[in-house]
């Protein structure tokens, strides 16, 4: 159902109880089907609404009407009180005539449009819960950020060139009215979930903030699949949208992605890793092309949170692993990962020598060893 607010106009002539098509001055501009109350000040006693199937430049088509109706009663377009109940009832962060737009040109552009692909207006306007009121959007609302800035850290080591995942938000506050945003992370509720540094990873970019608040509620929404390129260029770029990788709805988990972790010397490493709400699960391999050094910690998609409660030397066990020794008899035994607060990089250790890997230790490594890892942390 659409809805023009404020449409109001008259027959062109007068019409007989029973009739499918009403002539008017004027026609909506948006798209049937609507509702359109007949004799809307009841005038003449006859108010009654019909839905509109379709129009054309001078008529509406509907269901027969039950009465008369004469050219001095007012026509308006109306939504029924079961529209408005159901509004009310919609679920947090859903919007009504709203979809998302993400477009790129020498920058990202994250916009909210109708379901028509226009920009809301007062006539055409989109719908979304935030909290618990319906907040109306009636004009453009989009944040864009150009190239040339390590957004949301997405450019770092580990994610530049990897597409990624963002949640766009809608937040309000009584003076900025509804604003629009998009993040790395899922789960935010407020303002003061994100950081306001441009290159953290829990950076929103947001398209106003002039008089935001720490309270001030806000809404996942969606989510949309881009890209940044490494280096001082940090050149957005963004896939064509499927079903998949631009959702349009409030969506709390990325798709399972990949990352480019730091390798250790003579260790080539593959990383996957999904985030659900504030938490990461991954998982590694490192297939060995020489002795290693292990100087060098792969790096992680997320830091570890601040708040994660550590063991020993403020690291603690966060999931399994194993090796597979390929010059002793393909011997294969057990590996812990472990994390600490606050840390980018993972360390892991031989379950055997319970020490930190290195390069003689839980095995002297050599080329074709393999290790893999899978673990879970807090960010």
């Amino acid at each position: 159902m659409n809805f023009q607010n404020g449409f109001g106009t008259n027959l062109t002539s007068n019409t007989e109880a029973g009739v499918t098509t009403t002539p008017i001055n004027s026609i909506p501009t948006v798209d049937a089907p609507y509702y359109i109350a007949l004799d809307a000040t009841n005038l003449n006693s006859h108010y009654e609404v019909v839905y509109v199937t379709s129009d054309t430049a001078t008529n509406i088509n509907h269901a027969a009407t039950a009465y008369a109706h004469t050219t001095a009663e007012e026509v308006r377009m109306v939504v029924p009180a079961g529209h408005f109940e159901a509004m009310q009832n919609v679920p947090q962060g859903f919007m009504l005539n709203g979809k998302l737009s993400v477009t790129d040109a020498a920058g990202i552009t994250v916009a909210i449009k109708t379901l028509a692909g226009t920009d809301p207006t007062p006539a055409n306007p989109v719908y979304v819960r935030i909290g618990d009121t319906i907040r109306t959007i009636t004009a453009a609302l989009s944040v864009a950020k150009a190239d040339g800035t390590n957004w949301c850290n997405a450019g770092s080591a580990e994610l530049a060139t990897k597409e990624i995942d963002y949640f766009v938000y809608l937040g309000y506050n009584a003076t900025d009215g509804v604003v629009i945003g998009f993040s790395r992370i899922p789960s935010a509720n407020s303002y003061d979930d994100f950081s306001v540094t441009s290159t953290n990873e829990k950076y929103c970019a947001i398209s106003t903030i002039t008089t935001a608040a720490s309270t001030d509620y806000y809404e996942n929404v969606g989510r949309f699949a881009a890209t940044l390129s490494a280096g001082a260029g940090y050149t957005w770029s963004v896939p064509t949208y499927t079903a998949k990788n631009l959702i349009q709805r409030p969506i709390y988990e990325t798709r399972i992605l990949t990352a480019t972790s730091a390798n250790p010397t003579n260790c080539t490493v593959v990383t996957r890793y999904k985030l659900s709400m504030n938490d990461v699960f991954c998982e590694m391999k490192g297939t060995m092309t020489g002795t290693p050094n292990w100087t060098t910690r792969p790096g992680l998609p997320f830091s570890v949170g601040a708040g994660v409660l550590s063991g020993d030397n403020d690291y603690s066990a966060c999931g399994v692993g194993g090796y597979l020794d390929s010059g002793t008899a393909n011997v294969i035994d057990g590996l812990t990962p472990i994390l600490g607060a606050s840390v980018s990089v993972l360390r892991i250790d031989g379950n055997a020598t319970n020490s930190i890997v290195s390069a003689s230790s839980p095995i002297t490594w050599a080329t074709n060893d393999v290790w893999y890892v899978r673990f879970t942390y807090e960010i």
